[in-house]
């Protein structure tokens, strides 16, 4: 097993920034970062106060471990171009498998935070799930033991699991905040506040976290009340893209619950 405290960061985006930081506080050298663009590459190197490069090639020698905080579509090529090939290397998706990895480097491993990141939002990262992976048991342990220098919450996830897992986090994040826009619209062209359902979805946060999500489902949908949903459908009218939305959840719920009846 290996202490894993010189690190190079491969990326200069929301994940590095706040993975990056994160591991500085608990004690890292970060030694270097790495973007294609300069200014992405210089700001984030600026406030982990080490050097920076836009070339794969000339990533620094000698780091302990290097973390690739990429777009998916940019992974491969990067590993391609890597110059240490016997170096411990991990990535940080949700969605590409160890064997990507494995396929161009010995030593690999997947460090996936699986939380929702805005580079100038902080969060609490003690409490953020790290799933980890490794070629080994040796490297795994090695990345528990980093894991659990910035998070108190950590998971062992192979790779089928963590696909699964990025799946369910679109739907539980992605989509639920894209459906929160979409409410904040509606209620704009009405001069009303959203913050008048902030109340109402810290509820219906409570209730999930404490219960089977599907045990605690309501509304017009739910109930198969089918003029309330008529009458949503008709007011919708003139914005048919979110009209189909509303229809189409609508119908998910109503045969969710003919299922469990």
């Amino acid at each position: 097993m290996q202490d894993l405290k010189k690190i190079v960061m491969a990326g200069a985006g929301n994940v590095a920034t706040h993975l990056g930081l994160a591991l500085k506080d608990a004690g890292c050298e970060i030694l270097q970062v790495y973007s294609r663009t300069q200014e992405s590459a210089s700001l984030l190197a600026n406030k982990l106060n080490c050097t920076f490069t836009t070339r794969a090639e000339d990533l620094s020698k000698g780091a302990d471990l290097y973390i690739f905080s990429l777009a998916d579509h940019a992974l491969e090529e990067i590993m391609q171009a890597f110059p240490h090939k016997d170096a411990f290397v991990v990535h940080t998706s949700g969605s590409i498998g160890l064997d990507v990895m494995g396929r161009h480097l010995k030593n690999c491993g997947v460090f996936y935070p699986l939380q929702t990141f805005s580079r100038d939002v902080s969060l609490d990262f003690g409490s953020v799930p790290l799933c980890l992976e490794a070629s080994d048991t040796l490297h795994l342990e090695s990345l528990k033991n980093l894991a659990l220098s910035i998070s108190n919450n950590v998971h062992f996830i192979n790779s089928q699991q963590r696909e699964t897992l990025h799946i369910a986090a679109v739907f539980a994040c992605n989509f639920t905040n894209h459906l929160y826009a979409i409410a904040d619209e509606i209620l704009e062209k009405e001069g009303v506040d959203f913050d008048i359902l902030h109340p109402l979805l810290e509820e219906t946060l409570r209730k999930a976290k404490q219960n089977k999500p599907a045990d605690v489902q309501t509304g017009p949908a739910a109930r198969n009340d089918l003029p309330v949903i008529q009458k949503h459908l008709q007011r919708l009218s003139s914005l048919p893209a979110y009209q189909k939305i509303y229809n189409f959840i609508s119908q998910s719920i109503t045969e969710s619950k003919k299922k469990k009846s």
